[in-house]
């Protein structure tokens, strides 16, 4: 593949990678994920760094127990819920907050001086203790009003909504200071708290790892206390601290939160609402709601995310890097949510695996164009186990000569030096093409390689590049094959009425040295080595014994002296003094003698 092509393609699956990821937080494709991530962040502070609440938040419930003993509908309340101010009143509480809506009408014709107790409290705390009071919307978004002399009595300012407001899977993760109904805009219940506590309120996060997880006193047991007179355990439970009212009942005012926060049922997540105005309060006060990181540094991340598109050796180096670097942000994003911000990594792990995976996918396509191109430019040049060998980069041109064993395979057409003087070139020319094809095939389906064609002449090997358990046998079985193929060929040629040919072979089985030989512009893989010597004279030796193949007694033992190869003897070879040959296939005009 042309470089600058490489180079530009290279380029544009990055900006693809960058588009891609820009998108996907735009469209926040990514944002369930990342309140997951959230989740367990927050689940994991809570169990290797627990955080001390920097103020007292108690819980008084509504529960079973005091429905039970109060027979009464919640709306006919009044004497409880006074007894109940009164009792925080004594106990000098910072701070009360009602997750409980009180009544929009007067019940004073059920008993005289029914409101009045009430009112009285409410009235009584004014000054001592801050008072917040629970006021709600209908399902239109309209103010449900309070029995007006209650909120005279308490304040205006002392009302807030306990409305919260559930993200897209329904858990509650932020707080706000009001809440917008879509008719009017209401202050919310921990915002009206922490006016009156004197707290700064933001809209944020909510900072579920701090504190403990919360218990409950029971709503009847306060009221015993303070029937009782027992101002000791009045003291010790509420004094100087913020003290909210809220149901906590199996199916009502329940909400789905990311971590347990109740102490009674430590492994639900489908709490009591009240306890998402005490973790709100919790929060405020240790180092106020959790703010998101500027805009442009999730940006600025996203973009380094996409960096990972450029890792050298992405199958190699891509995955580490990946994993460090998602690591390495998590644990970041994690010690920031302890100082109060939160940055989200979803984005940048999502963009950093697309970079990764897709600059792998990017590398193979490319790889592979560039295999199909070397297949089809040199495929013809060289065996197809040298081929693979040299796009698996295993053979280079640098590549050192090295030892290996091999059997060498050499064939030569008979008489083809007088048929050539008779017969016009471009015939010679067909026929040889159509002869080296089958020949070739037939050594290619034993993994042999094809060194070169020389002339009429053939020179092959087997063992290398690729190692073979017996290279004299898969040697023999192909040139049995060639055989084969030659009498379907020569079946043709007599059909066309071309004169048929013979071929001699020979094999012989040795070390050898095998690599690139030449110069540098110009070499090719081949082996060199006395081998290669004594199989091109065995071969020769083919036409006056009269086999068509012929093997030495190194090959005929590696294939354990097989039935049909013939013991020729020992026969001179030039340059040499005489060696053993076998003899397989005896040549037609051998049979006819």
């Amino acid at each position: 593949m042309n470089k600058k092509y490489r180079i530009k393609k290279i380029w544009v699956g990055f900006l693809g990678v960058l588009v891609l990821s820009f998108t996907m937080i735009i469209t926040d494709l990514t944002g369930l994920t990342d309140y997951r991530v959230l989740d367990n962040q927050f689940r994991l502070l809570r169990n290797i760094t627990p955080t001390q609440a920097n103020i007292d938040v108690v819980v008084v419930g509504i529960d079973e127990t005091s429905l039970d003993r109060y027979k009464e509908p919640l709306t006919l309340w009044h004497p409880y819920f006074a007894r109940f101010f009164n009792a925080m009143e004594a106990a000098n509480a910072r701070a009360v907050g009602v997750d409980m809506v009180l009544p929009d009408k007067s019940y004073e014709f059920l008993t005289p001086g029914y409101d009045l107790k009430l009112l009285q409290a409410i009235r009584s705390m004014r000054g001592k203790v801050s008072l917040v009071l629970a006021q709600t919307v209908d399902n239109t978004g309209s103010i449900r009003p309070l029995f007006a002399p209650i909120v005279s009595f308490a304040g205006r300012d002392s009302i807030g909504v306990p409305l919260v407001k559930p993200e897209t899977d329904g858990l509650v993760r932020r707080m706000y200071s009001s809440v917008d109904t879509g008719k009017v805009k209401l202050p919310t219940l921990a915002g009206r708290l922490a006016e009156q506590l004197g707290m700064p309120f933001q809209h944020g996060w909510i900072d579920y790892a701090v504190g403990k997880p919360l218990d409950y006193l029971s709503l009847s047991k306060v009221l015993d206390w303070y029937e009782q007179g027992d101002t000791d355990h009045l003291n010790q439970a509420f004094s100087g601290k913020v003290v909210l009212l809220g149901a906590i009942l199996p199916f009502d005012d329940r909400h789905r939160l990311p971590v347990s926060l109740a102490a009674w049922e430590p492994d639900n997540l489908n709490l009591p609402g009240v306890l998402i105005h005490a973790q709100s309060l919790r929060t405020l006060a240790h180092h106020g709601a959790i703010q998101q990181v500027a805009t442009p540094l999730i940006w600025l991340l996203i973009l380094i995310a996409t960096l990972h598109w450029w890792v050298r050796k992405p199958l190699k180096w891509g995955g580490l890097a990946f994993i460090t670097s998602s690591a390495l942000l998590f644990g970041i994003s994690t010690y920031l949510l302890m100082s109060g911000w939160y940055l989200p990594v979803t984005g940048f792990v999502f963009t950093a695996l697309l970079a990764w995976m897709a600059r792998l996918a990017a590398d193979g396509v490319m790889t592979a164009i560039e295999k199909k191109r070397l297949n089809q430019s040199f495929g013809g040049y060289v065996s197809p186990n040298v081929m693979s060998e040299i796009i698996a980069g295993n053979i280079h041109p640098n590549m050192q000569g090295e030892r290996t064993h091999v059997c060498v395979l050499f064939s030569d057409i008979r008489n083809f030096t007088s048929r050539s003087e008779h017969e016009p070139p471009e015939n010679i020319i067909h026929l040889l093409n159509e002869y080296f094809d089958e020949m070739t095939e037939a050594i290619h389906c034993f993994g042999g390689t094809v060194d070169k064609f020389i002339g009429d002449g053939l020179m092959a090997f087997f063992g290398a590049p690729n190692s073979a358990i017996s290279p004299a046998k898969d040697a023999f079985q192909s040139a049995e094959l060639m055989l084969e193929r030659l009498e379907e060929l020569n079946t043709r040629f007599v059909e066309d009425g071309i004169e048929p040919i013979q071929i001699g072979i020979g094999l012989h089985v040795g070390e050898v040295v095998v690599g690139h030989v030449g110069s540098k512009s110009r070499h090719e893989y081949t082996i060199i080595g006395d081998t290669v010597n004594t199989t091109a004279r065995l071969e020769s030796l083919t036409k006056g014994l009269g086999y068509q193949i012929l093997v030495s007694a190194s090959v005929a033992e590696e294939l354990g002296y097989p039935e049909g190869l013939v013991d020729l003897g020992k026969h001179g070879v030039k340059g040499r003094s005489s060696v053993p040959v076998y003899g397989s296939h005896p040549s037609i005009s051998n049979k006819t003698e």
